[in-house]
């Protein structure tokens, strides 16, 4: 028997490619996506700090010196934040491709899972009428 061979074996292991590509790529997007929302929570923190120092019997310049670098963590964030808007987006976009990929991989596998059976179906034809055919020329020859 000869073996068992799909005839759009290539095509799957592009696809197949292309799905680990598109995992790759969402798994990238993720990370930029949460490195930015744990920059996010360390402005937070930052803030939540600073405001706490503040004090009524502080000298004026120092009050000053911890507003302007307030005033700049929130600018930072509010930066962020549209970043964060920005890898939100990026991730869904990435996600439907990858989603898509996997999509196109599984229809070939499943071809190819039932093209494989076919032919082991195929195989077994054969080989139970080959063994008929053994079987019937021995019960010819034992009879004659």
């Amino acid at each position: 028997m000869k073996r068992f061979s799909f005839r759009l074996e290539k095509l799957l292991n592009f696809r197949l490619f292309r799905e680990r590509e598109a995992e790759i790529n969402l798994g990238k997007a993720i990370s930029a996506r949460d490195a930015l929302q744990l920059e996010l929570d360390d402005i937070a923190l930052k803030r939540v700090r600073t405001s706490g120092e503040r004090r009524s019997q502080m000298p004026l310049n120092e009050l000053l010196a911890i507003e302007h670098y307030i005033t700049r963590l929130d600018d930072t964030k509010e930066k962020l934040i549209e970043k964060l808007v920005m890898a939100n987006i990026e991730v869904e976009k990435v996600r439907e491709k990858y989603i898509s990929a996997t999509k196109n991989r599984r229809v070939l596998s499943k071809l190819r899972e039932k093209k494989t059976t076919e032919w082991k179906k195929y195989v077994l034809e054969e080989e139970a009428a080959i063994l008929d055919d053994i079987s019937n020329f021995r019960n010819r020859n034992g009879s004659l």
